[in-house]
């Protein structure tokens, strides 16, 4: 192994390591790393541009825009205030079908973003029905990131494989989503099981007449945006979907998709005094934050380093239930710790590296990496953003929570999901279907 591969393992190592520790603003810690790379010639200024993956960049940008004008229409609290109502505010319910609308909604529009809107409105419900909001937001991280396993939308890392493979989002639906689905319940209902005697002593305290008050249609602050931004969201899913057939005729990828239907919308209606300035409150950290990995992981796959981890498993891999296991358990270990975005990049490399070697699709392991990934990541805090978002609203809005606490609430719901999750994996394979 040459120098320059050490010194790109050596920046990995320690950007890794400082990303995990929450020592500064993982943006600043990414991009430093990347400038890093170029001063110590890892890369050439020119060279950088192309180890990242623009096409992410391009859909997560697009995604942003028109979850962002569906936020600001109010439409988010709204739906979420008439199913508690529709639930007549029974705090076990709400238990139970909040979590789960936040799978089905992060399958659509990404974990993070039913996080950014879903946990605000816990915690007021939970000003009025008096109940621990924790345990209700941890619920529903959760159930967003195994919810957002089963789409190409759904989660980051699944938009980094997508991309890296060209995988469209029906490949990701139909191998995925089914998976996702039957580890949503498995996870509720552990969840479930583990709080149940507290939920049903809730019932017991309900302030009526502050219920009687509540009403949904209040929260709409705008029809426009909200038939604007729905219209938006149904052109975007449409365009994923039918894009292989779609680019027969015009260059469509999964950027163009995500980015054509919020900017067609902004061309028209962008005097709209709500539509404006929508572009600076788009989440750029996130998107700079990923530019900075893309670069760090990238110089692992530049150097050679991604390619002789590779070879050094490629005995392994000969034994399909077994590379997958190695990928699946190997990615939700990790991604608890370490963001799983990064994880999901390096995870890519490896299996590209693999890929000519294998007597199998390499599709099984890159299903295997992305429900690895997904849903390990709720094992911590930071194991991935979604994660991030809800655990700092709790402490910001709650008072402190602690790692202790959050592992303890979720390693045994978040383990059950996993042990569904690798037990259809293997089911896919001895029928083929993968």
């Amino acid at each position: 192994m040459d120098t320059k591969a050490l010194i790109s393992i050596a920046v990995f190592i320690i950007c890794y390591f400082l990303i995990a520790i929450e020592h500064s603003p993982r943006v600043y810690i990414a991009l430093a790393g990347s400038f890093l790379l170029i001063l110590l010639k890892i890369y050439t200024p020119k060279e950088v541009a192309l180890y990242v993956d623009w096409e992410t960049i391009g859909f997560l940008f697009g995604i942003f825009i028109t979850v962002k004008i569906i936020e600001k229409s109010g439409f988010f609290n709204y739906f979420s205030l008439l199913l508690a109502r529709k639930l007549e505010f029974n705090t076990a319910k709400i238990f139970i079908f909040f979590p789960f609308l936040s799978c089905l909604l992060s399958s659509i529009m990404g974990s993070i973003t039913v996080i950014t809107f879903l946990a605000p409105l816990t915690y007021a419900l939970s000003k009025i029905l008096e109940f621990d909001p924790i345990i209700y937001i941890v619920a529903e991280v959760c159930l967003a990131s195994i919810g957002g396993a089963g789409t190409v939308m759904g989660d980051p890392p699944n938009v980094v494989l997508a991309s890296m493979f060209n995988l469209g989002f029906m490949d990701f639906f139909k191998h995925n989503w089914l998976l996702s689905i039957l580890a949503a319940w498995a996870a509720i209902g552990t969840f479930y099981i583990m709080h149940r005697r507290y939920l049903l002593k809730l019932n017991q305290k309900m302030k009526k007449e502050a219920l009687k008050k509540i009403v949904p249609e209040e929260a709409i602050e705008d029809k426009f945006l909200m038939k604007a931004g729905l219209l938006s969201l149904t052109a975007t899913v449409f365009l994923l979907i039918g894009r292989d057939f779609i680019r027969k005729i015009l260059p469509v990828n999964m950027a163009l998709a995500s980015l054509i239907p919020p900017f067609v919308l902004l061309s028209i209606k962008g005097q709209h005094p709500k539509l404006k300035e929508i572009i600076k409150e788009i989440d750029i950290e996130t998107l700079l934050f990923l530019t900075g990995l893309f670069v760090i992981v990238g110089a692992l796959e530049k150097t050679g380093v991604m390619r002789t981890v590779a070879l050094s498993i490629k005995n392994f891999a000969k034994h399909p239930l077994g590379m997958t296991g190695v990928i699946f358990w190997g990615g939700a270990i990790t991604s608890g710790v370490i963001d799983n975005v990064p994880e999901a990049i390096s995870l890519g490399y490896v299996v590209k590296n693999l890929s000519p070697l294998l007597t199998y699709s390499f599709t099984l392991l890159i299903w295997a990496a992305s429900l690895g990934l997904d849903i390990g990541g709720n094992f911590t805090p930071v194991g991935a953003s979604a994660n991030v978002v809800g655990y700092t609203f709790m402490e910001s809005h709650h008072g402190k929570i602690g790692w202790g606490r959050w592992v303890k609430l979720t390693i045994l719901p978040n383990l059950v999901a996993l042990l569904v999750c690798i037990a259809g994996l293997f089911l896919k394979y001895i029928i083929g279907f993968y």
